[in-house]
């Protein structure tokens, strides 16, 4: 754990040392999500539970339709964290 305190004993860089981590990775805060990213993943999620059967061309084309833009591939790098494989249609129904 690093001491961020003014009166610590070490300095950030030897304790950055110490821990075999590099001083730019603690200064780092990670960013969330955008608003516009969350609305666009819960409207995938609704059109796949609906639709599981739906591949990603056309989950991006429906959203299209519906006036988001976004392609196929971005489509499929926001369903790739849920581990979710999309059926094609002819294997839905098996």
């Amino acid at each position: 754990m690093v001491d961020w305190d003014d009166e610590a004993k070490l300095p950030i860089s030897i304790q950055a040392d110490l821990l075999s981590l590099n001083r730019s990775s603690l200064y780092y805060k990670p960013v969330g999500p955008s608003p516009e990213e969350l609305f666009i993943k819960h409207r995938i999620d609704e059109i796949y539970t609906k639709h599981p059967y739906y591949g990603s061309r056309r989950i991006a084309a429906l959203l299209n339709a519906e006036g988001l833009v976004i392609n196929r591939k971005a489509v499929q790098r926001h369903i790739r964290p849920w581990a979710i494989r999309l059926l094609p249609p002819f294997m839905a129904f098996e």
